[in-house]
């Protein structure tokens, strides 16, 4: 091993992280990053090149380059916020806007593996990457089945390693132990999902390097090594912490502190072409492939994090993003985010100096490839969410409820649906411990009528099949109301639906934007400067929808719940369902 030092990253939030990099390496700093070395590479079976040569330099950044060199490219994949989507979602999780404004269909799992499949064709090699929030029930197989088919479908893709978001952290961390490593130990055991094969656990690691180990934390590793072609690429994630998430027994530490120790473990293996993943809470609405939102460029993370990371693949609400971000040193560095649900694919393609090992940052180049509904689907696939959902049949059908009459979606004349109240009010019930005072839905997100008699979970996703996850958004009373009023311009085509304690009057003949007249929360008019937590979809909270005001105002959060999940809870606390009273909305005209 290189006897020369290895410079170990202190962080301090008041240095720069390339002065930090420069302090002098600890006895008992050293100690913690070959203790880390030790402890990933015994738990993880890592695919190594050969160790560098005796004069390399492990511990150097940075080195310099002249455009003499002869580069290698090395091709990296990402998907971002898969969230279960195994066939494409309905909807706006199932949609990608270009430049021009035009919709596209987009995503689904058997388009998304053609498209993978496309990517790496043309490369000869390629690593596959997926930030957090993989999991979850955009498709009902995935959820009904505990995320297994979603393992099961990244293990066909290839996926090298997998980041963790707030879907794996708030679904604790057994579900995830059970992910890896099923109880199972025959054939016959592991054959839970009949027509499915034997599951036999995840084939890719989830790497978090700022989880803090413990027996109740979920089973991450700090770092992956992947060896692409002739280049070994050491792969570095984060999950940014939030106050206002649920607790879960898996902590999470300082995201820049983590990556600056866990850079130090790969420089000290040798390996300089280092990846990141961030799992962040950043909601953007680009809807180009080839642009950069400011929500990402001006994320403070994205700058802080050790500059030794060459390229960032950041989970982020919303379309794709491609940027270019100056780092801690005041170097470019590649940003790229892919679009939820499977309907883009990241490609980061790294110049590597092969003697060195270094990235040519000049010369990366990245791009965001649209996952689009003309590429022929890949059949195995395809034959994978079938036999999903042949898997799923019998829960599906298991009853959760009943409904004393048939509810129906159609809007009246001041576009109030009974249906959509309902959805409203479940969404309140399920969310008012968390802090939630009034819900808002959109009708137009419901597809059919809640049919009269036995409820189960195949019937209520028919009605509402997004999956999309539930946001509690705190703003003042002015601009709730700025919220209702651009919501109101759409009466009678989206709404919106509000729980059963709000009523509100909106006059046709007041110009657009100011035509809510009256607002009342619990029988009270809204205090302008009074804070409200209102629930609302993930629709709603998308800076995809018409620039909703909940994206782009308050304080936003996710509610550890999914539509679907709160529709179901409803139904099984509430029931038996019946049509609510309509008047909640009074329209002017």
């Amino acid at each position: 091993m290189n006897s020369s030092p290895i410079q170990v990253a202190l962080w301090s939030g008041s240095q720069s992280a390339a002065a930090v990099r420069g302090a002098e390496t600890s006895p008992r700093r050293l100690a913690g990053v070959i203790t880390l070395v030790i402890t990933t590479i015994g738990a993880l079976v890592l695919t190594l090149a050969p160790a560098p040569a005796a004069d390399a330099r492990p511990g150097e950044s940075g080195r310099p380059w002249t455009p003499s060199v002869e580069t290698q490219s090395v091709r990296i994949l990402g998907i971002g916020e898969f969230s279960g989507a195994l066939t494409r979602p309905v909807g706006f999780q199932g949609q990608l806007r270009d430049g021009s404004g035009n919709v596209r269909p987009a995503g689904g799992g058997s388009h998304l593996a053609a498209t993978v499949g496309k990517l790496r064709d043309q490369s000869g090699d390629a690593m596959l990457l997926a930030t957090g929030d993989s999991i979850g029930g955009t498709s009902p197989e995935a959820a009904l089945l505990g995320d297994r088919p979603t393992v099961e479908f990244f293990n066909r893709l290839g996926v090298n390693g997998a980041g963790v978001g707030r879907r794996e952290l708030e679904k604790g961390a057994d579900h995830i132990r059970e992910l890896v490593r099923p109880a199972c130990r025959t054939e016959q055991d592991c054959r839970v999902d009949p027509p499915l094969p034997p599951f036999r656990g995840a084939a890719f690691p989830f790497l978090a390097s700022n989880v803090i180990p413990s027996p109740d934390a979920a089973p991450t590793f700090p770092f992956a090594i992947q060896r692409v072609g002739d280049v070994r690429v050491g792969i570095v994630a984060v999950t940014v912490p939030s106050d206002s998430a649920p607790e879960t027994t898996t902590r999470l530490s300082d995201p820049v502190k983590a990556v600056n120790e866990t850079v130090d473990a790969l420089q000290f293996l040798g390996v300089e072409a280092i990846v990141g993943l961030v799992q962040s809470t950043t909601v953007h609405g680009n809807l180009d492939p080839g642009a950069c939102p400011e929500e990402l460029t001006e994320l403070d993370l994205i700058t802080r994090l050790d500059p030794a990371v060459d390229a960032l693949i950041v989970g982020a609400s919303g379309g794709p993003a491609t940027c270019r971000v100056r780092d801690a040193e005041n170097e470019e560095r590649v940003v790229v985010a892919p679009a939820s649900h499977g309907r883009s694919v990241a490609v980061v393609d790294l110049a590597v100096d092969p003697a060195t090992g270094d990235v040519i940052r000049p010369q990366t180049s990245a791009f965001n490839q649209t996952v689009n509904a003309d590429i022929a689907p890949d059949p195995g696939t395809e034959e994978l969410a079938r036999q999903a959902g042949a898997a799923a049949t019998a829960e599906a059908r298991t009853p959760l409820g009943s409904a004393t009459e048939t509810i129906p979606r159609r809007m009246d004349s001041n576009g109030e649906s009974p249906l959509a109240d309902v959805i409203a009010d479940c969404q309140l019930h399920a969310t008012r411990g968390r802090g939630a005072q009034l819900a808002l839905s959109n009708p137009d997100s419901l597809r059919t009528d809640l049919p009269q008699g036995p409820l189960d979970y195949a019937t209520l996703h028919t009605v509402q099949p997004y999956g999309d996850r539930l946001y509690l958004v705190t703003v003042t009373g002015r601009e709730l109301r700025a919220a209702f009023d651009h919501f109101a311009d759409d009466i009678g085509d989206n709404g919106p639906a509000v729980s059963s304690n709000v009523r509100y009057t909106v006059d046709t003949r007041r110009p657009a934007g100011a035509r809510v007249s009256e607002l009342l929360v619990d029988d009270q008019p809204v205090d302008p400067d009074r804070e409200y937590t209102v629930v609302v979809n993930e629709f709603l909270s998308s800076p995809e929808f018409r620039g909703s005001p909940l994206a782009e105002r308050g304080d936003r959060r996710e509610a550890g719940l999914t539509d679907i999940d709160a529709l179901i809870r409803y139904v099984t606390d509430e029931g038996p369902l019946s049509a609510p009273d309509t008047g909640r909305v009074r329209v002017l005209r």
